[in-house]
């Protein structure tokens, strides 16, 4: 599993147990720009080179994605 399989499923995982849907419902798309989800009807967007782990959305609380143990073991087996 590669670092961005690895940050996708994190943040698919958060949305979803936020949001109450299933992971695969959770649309997460990398570009030049950052990061977008859109989860439940809504839009939530991570700049490229913020540090913090925060995705903001017009109207709604920011949703802050934390890895898990694994998810942190995943990442530094691959560095």
């Amino acid at each position: 599993m590669n670092r961005t399989d690895v940050y996708r499923r994190a943040i698919q995982r958060t949305f979803a147990e936020l949001y109450g849907v299933p992971a695969e419902a959770v649309d997460v798309v990398w570009d030049r720009e950052g990061i977008t989800v859109q989860c439940a009807g809504m839009i939530f967007t991570h700049q490229t080179g913020d540090d913090d782990n925060e995705f903001v959305s017009e109207g709604e609380d920011p949703v802050t994605v934390t890895l898990t143990e694994d998810e942190r073991y995943h990442l530094e087996r691959r560095v």
